[in-house]
């Protein structure tokens, strides 16, 4: 038998609880876009001394830049 075909069936993820692997550990913060930017379309953020512009583009996408 093909170890492929052995696989459980892929089903959506209930993402309104957590999978019990990450309930154990820290929880990693999760900001929404709209706090960060809000009616800019562009923010500088400082890390290690150095500047680093985050711009939201017309397509909605992200673009981290040094």
């Amino acid at each position: 038998m093909d170890i492929l075909t052995a696989r459980p069936p892929i089903r959506n993820a209930d993402i309104s609880s957590p999978a019990p692997e990450l309930a154990r550990g820290p929880a990693v913060p999760c900001i929404q876009s709209n706090t960060l930017f809000g009616r800019s379309r562009e923010i500088l953020i400082e890390h290690g001394g150095c500047y680093y512009r985050l711009r939201l583009t017309h397509s909605n996408k992200l673009i981290l830049t040094k």
